[in-house]
């Protein structure tokens, strides 16, 4: 028998090898997949997935909201207006920095290039709809048991307690930065207990005020909250819950600031030292408040905080021991919505309204990042939850986000099933509709644009328009995870292709609503009349053109002012209201209150115009260190009694002077 001798090449060699390991690699993926998969259908039970929101491979329909996506160097995309049609391009900030706020910069220019638009630049989103997922994760939280318990025999509450509070603008760790208060107990029931600073006596307090909070809380508030977002701990163990009236709210942070009212989520915590916490379930409350509507709306809030602050401060049988406290944004847009009423949000609404792009969604810590008590960035948050609230397909909202053990982000995105990123968009776009879409008034939980808020009128988010062929260059500043709207006009009813180049930043979302040519749009612009040639303006007072452009078919209702600011209190807003039935023609010579004359209305290119003259005292500005505005808003009803709401805004100087130049009108205007 020969018996051969086989001599191996390189070549030979390395083919074998590689052989060799594609076959163990394959039994290996093979068994790392089988070991995935069977991790995955273990995990899939304790954490709730995520529905994913897949583009259309469909041609894009543009009568639906259209995603803008663009890359590489070349960072612009096409747009067509034909027959008059505008857009509204909604650009969020995706950055979760809170102090992240970034400029983005618009370039139009005519595109003569015929070519087709690129499909990757476009993609219609899909409409959200109440979804099975979030239904399946509320079946792993229910309502308490409410059933009655009997009453456990309980002592008298003490007669005087001391508590510990944050009285000055300085370091919250720092145990110098706190004040001890002295408390005397002036009400009693088997579940509350009412204390008065020594400072004060009962009579000091408004009339009914101690029996309103007693009556409040036993009747409505203690009861509801428990019901919808689950029962307050009893920390101290004195069975009852506590509340401290103080004239310290009146002056906190060295006398700059006033509240009226909080709850500190560290009074529940027992592993917290003194002075930080006063390891006591309880509320602190001005003790200037009033009876009334503002009382119930304001106990309802705090209240909730405390419930929110019960469920995270208890032991958990986890190593783990208690959950992290709420992020800000999210505790204070759960105890907001949980308010019956409106007077504790509409100022706050309104001020998000007026200005989107300002006020960021996501602040973990308001008084960190200098943003405690901003009005603007409540209203935001109070809309947000009151919008998952709205789309929550098993009614049990509240109690489910008290309970989940995150917070933040993660938290929402649970909760709703939605990936962060694109339940940003879906809520940008139930917003812009707020400031598009017309409505019948009628009786209804939730303000509707066109209506009246508590004090204030709603007209959606400011949009700021963009007449690409008068100023082909534009830019908006938008602060981390908020949204800024943009009205793009052409101003011609011819058709005109444009290419827009966007010089951007990282993390920006797009995305592009068609406004059709029948669907008309109000539009209001206020500028400073020139008091060189207006004879008729006195010194002591300036006064602004409110320029209303309508539909032909429609009549302005309504004129709204109020001012506008940041930090600008309910008080110092001061709403007023003018039905247009009831103004002149002409303003009077008083100078001492603000007054609205109305001029009759021209018809100009099938729209109305109608004009009104406004008065505004320089005494009756608020003195504030940062920016003030005068915001306006016009109510405007059609033949078919539909309402739409427009909304401009003005300026105002720190310090009121004599004369005011005519200010230039601006670009980009606010509807």
């Amino acid at each position: 028998m020969e018996i051969r001798r086989f001599s191996i090449t390189p070549s030979v060699a390395w083919i074998l090898i590689f052989s060799l390991l594609i076959v163990l690699g394959i039994g290996f993926s093979q068994k790392n997949s089988a070991e995935h998969l069977r991790a995955s259908r273990i995990s899939s039970k304790k954490v709730m997935t995520y529905k994913p929101v897949l583009p259309d491979s469909q041609p894009v329909n543009w009568n639906l909201p259209v995603n803008v996506t663009i890359s590489g160097p070349d960072q612009k995309f096409p747009l067509s207006f034909t027959n008059g049609s505008e857009y509204v391009l909604i650009i969020n900030n995706l950055q979760r920095t809170t102090q992240q706020a970034k400029t983005v910069k618009l370039t139009a220019e005519l595109d003569t290039s015929n070519h087709t638009i690129p499909a990757k630049c476009f993609q219609n989103t899909r409409i959200l709809t109440q979804r099975e997922s979030v239904k399946k994760g509320a079946d792993l939280l229910s309502n308490p048991n409410l059933s009655s318990q009997p009453d456990k025999a309980l002592e008298d509450a003490k007669k005087e307690r001391s508590f510990f509070l944050f009285v000055t603008d300085g370091n919250l760790t720092d145990k110098n930065q706190y004040t001890r208060i002295n408390g005397q107990l002036i009400q009693q029931t088997s579940r509350i207990a009412i204390y008065l600073d020594n400072q004060q006596q009962v009579e000091e307090l408004a009339p009914g005020l101690v029996t309103e909070i007693t009556e409040i809380l036993e009747n409505q508030v203690l009861d509801q909250i428990t019901r919808q977002c689950g029962t307050i701990r009893d920390v101290d163990h004195s069975g009852r819950f506590t509340i401290l009236l103080s004239p310290w709210l009146n002056k906190l942070q060295g006398g700059r600031t006033s509240i009226n009212g909080f709850v500190r989520p560290s009074d529940f915590r027992l592993t917290v030292p003194e002075p930080f916490s006063n390891h006591s379930d309880m509320l602190y409350l001005n003790s200037t408040l009033q009876p009334g509507q503002d009382l119930l709306d304001l106990l309802t809030h705090e209240v909730t905080h405390a419930a929110v602050a019960s469920v995270r401060s208890a032991q958990t049988p986890s190593e783990a021991g208690s959950l992290a406290d709420e992020e800000d944004w999210l505790n204070e847009g759960i105890a907001h919505i949980m308010e019956p009423g409106y007077t504790n949000r509409d100022y706050r609404i309104s001020e998000f309204y007026r200005s989107p792009e300002s006020y960021p969604l996501v602040v973990s810590d308001y008084y960190r990042s200098h943003l405690w008590r901003n009005h603007g960035c409540r209203g935001a948050v109070n809309e947000f939850l009151d919008w998952c609230n709205q789309i929550e397909s098993t009614q049990n909202f509240p109690y489910r986000f008290t309970h989940h053990p995150l917070t933040g982000i993660e938290k929402i995105e649970q909760l709703t099933a939605i990936p962060f990123p694109e339940l940003f968009r879906q809520w940008s776009l139930y917003l812009v509709k707020q400031s598009l879409e017309g409505t019948i008034q009628k009786k209804s939980t939730t303000p509707q644009p066109g209506s009246l808020c508590g004090n204030f009128v709603l007209a959606g988010p400011a949009l700021r328009t963009w007449n690409l062929f008068r100023n082909p260059q534009t830019s908006l500043k938008i602060s981390a995870t908020a949204s800024g709207f943009l009205h793009l006009k052409s101003g011609s009813q011819e058709t005109q292709n444009v290419l827009i180049k966007v010089n951007g930043f990282e993390k920006i979302q797009m995305t592009l609503l068609r406004i059709p040519p029948s669907e008309k749009q109000i539009s209001l612009n206020a500028t400073f009349v020139d008091c060189n040639t207006n004879t008729s303006q006195l010194p002591e007072s300036f006064e602004v053109c409110l320029r209303c452009i309508h539909p032909t078919d429609s009549a302005v209702k309504m004129i709204s002012l109020e001012y506008s600011g940041a930090h600008l209190s309910r008080t110092e807003r001061r709403p007023r209201k003018f039905q247009t039935s009831e103004l002149n023609s002409s303003l009077t010579s008083k100078s001492d209150k603000l007054q609205v004359a109305m001029n009759d209305s021209n018809s100009e290119s099938e729209q109305l115009i109608t004009d009104f003259l406004i008065r505004i005292p320089k005494k009756k500005i608020p003195k504030q260190a940062q920016p003030v505005y005068l915001t306006f808003k016009a109510i405007v009803e059609t033949e078919k009694e539909l309402q739409f709401a427009g909304q401009s805004e003005i300026k105002l100087p720190f310090k009121p002077v004599h004369r005011l130049a005519k200010a230039a009108p601006s670009e980009t205007t606010v509807k």
